[in-house]
């Protein structure tokens, strides 16, 4: 008896295929289940490819509106001439448009972040938009409850950050290797490196006999690459602070497995308190303490036993790193990396997405209760 056909999911999203960490590991880690195309922008960045993904491109050539126009125009076109049977939205701005062109199909609109702009006045009127657009879904999920409470959405699913585990290293560093990982837009990171400075021209000072250094994996869309790079040059920080640029994720173990600090550093604003970053799930699972900033999500997460919790001021940076230096004994990977096992992107994709959708899938009638669906927020 032949098997039934997998189930066809189309996965649409802004960001080019391989450059958005989730929803390009949940093609990773369900393909073998369900039937999946990507549809995203082409950036003109470097193409990841993925075997058993069928990966399609929408040009950016034109003005803003003219790109706006084809993006919606060719998702629309996507959804009308292939049998998908879910489609599966990374949230933007004009997503309930298609939502309303399709009526017939099956949508999840998949929310990632908030608005994380400067201007309060502007993340609150997006995330209003966000909310009302999201009105027009029946299906909703999103990364945190904590963000679901704030957006103030009433009714959403579950679907939490990941990670991967870059290393298995277990054996203790003679020195302090501090690895940073992400974007740097909004995230003040100038503030962290001269934390960092005044950190390393103390422990001159004190004589602390143990090698230190910094490397930064990340970019950002203005100049917060450039003006780290010329702070370095002006104070001869070449040898304790280095730059990597942009690294694509499946490429970043050798960085993970030379280092034994991760560093989780966003500003302590009202739009990052609920906002979960990737980097923070990253370094546990690979069994990195972590020095981070003291949100709402990453205190869920850090404690004496894998890390230190920090304001967002120099100071406080300089004071996180000398508690740091009198705990890195007592830590231990293998437990650090135990302890977050649960957030392995493959766990996340195969017993919360893939049932969910699969759930979803089914006929009307016979749909899962929202019980065994996952979990749901309720407000």
């Amino acid at each position: 008896m032949n098997p039934p056909p997998k189930i066809k999911v189309l996965i649409v999203n802004r960001a080019q295929y391989g450059y958005h960490v989730d929803p390009y590991k949940y093609s990773v880690y369900l393909k073998k289940d369900f039937n999946i195309t990507h549809l995203s922008w082409d950036y003109g960045l470097p193409r990841i490819h993925q075997e058993g993904i069928e990966i399609k491109y929408i040009s950016r050539n034109g003005n803003s509106l003219q790109r706006y126009v084809r993006f919606l125009t060719a998702v629309h076109k996507e959804i009308r001439n292939h049998p998908y049977d879910l489609i599966f939205m990374v949230y933007f701005v004009g997503c309930s448009i298609i939502r309303w062109l399709n009526t017939s199909r099956t949508f999840i609109v998949d929310i990632r972040t908030a608005t994380v702009d400067d201007s309060p006045l502007q993340n609150r009127l997006k995330d209003i938009l966000l909310v009302n657009e999201c009105k027009g879904f029946e299906h909703i999920s999103i990364v945190s409850e904590n963000l679901a409470r704030k957006i103030g959405l009433k009714d959403a699913h579950i679907l939490p950050l990941g990670g991967e585990c870059f290393s298995t290293e277990n054996s203790k560093k003679d020195g302090l290797y501090l690895l940073y990982v992400g974007t740097l837009e909004n995230r003040n990171m100038m503030t962290f490196i001269k934390g960092f400075h005044q950190f390393y021209l103390g422990s001159l000072g004190e004589n602390i006999n143990r090698p230190l250094h910094l490397t930064i994996v990340g970019n950002g869309p203005g100049d917060e690459l450039k003006e780290i790079m010329a702070y370095i040059q002006k104070n001869n920080l070449q040898q304790v602070i280095s730059t990597e640029g942009y690294v694509q994720n499946d490429l970043l173990q050798p960085y993970f497995e030379k280092s034994n600090i991760g560093v989780s550093y966003v500003p302590i604003t009202h739009y990052f308190q609920n906002q979960p970053p990737t980097k923070t799930y990253e370094y546990l699972l690979s069994g990195l303490s972590v020095l981070a900033t003291a949100t709402h999500e990453n205190a869920k997460v850090i404690n004496e036993k894998n890390g230190v919790l920090i304001q967002d001021k120099t100071a406080d940076v300089v004071s996180g790193l000398q508690l740091l230096v009198q705990r890195m004994e007592k830590y231990q990977p293998e437990k650090i990396r135990k302890q977050m096992s649960g957030h392995l992107w493959e766990k996340i994709a195969q017993e919360n997405l893939r049932p969910y959708l699969m759930g979803l899938a089914q006929p009307r009638e016979k749909n899962l209760s929202r019980s065994n669906r996952g979990h749901f927020v309720k407000m």
